[in-house]
């Protein structure tokens, strides 16, 4: 049987990994638009501008976010 604090902390460990889950889902949902391979350069600009206005952030979190997926994937998104 688990002692409380050893189930506190394995429910602590979760929660934080549903929160880093949801976390990258958020960012995927707001790059996935910037992921087209066909995208002109220009377009792809324009859309980065909208993505952080959108979203409170700025475009170099876009920038992040979008590097982060291009080289790691999904995983990349998670928040340490």
């Amino acid at each position: 049987m688990l002692s409380y604090g050893r189930r506190t902390m394995q429910m602590e460990k979760k929660e934080v990994k549903k929160w880093q889950d949801e976390e990258a889902l958020r960012r995927y949902r707001i790059i996935a638009p910037l992921l087209d391979p066909d995208m002109d350069e220009g377009k792809r600009q324009q859309l980065r501008e909208e993505a952080a206005e959108k979203n409170g952030i700025s475009k170099r979190t876009v920038y992040r976010y979008e590097k982060s997926y291009r080289e790691e994937g999904f995983g990349g998104l998670r928040p340490a």
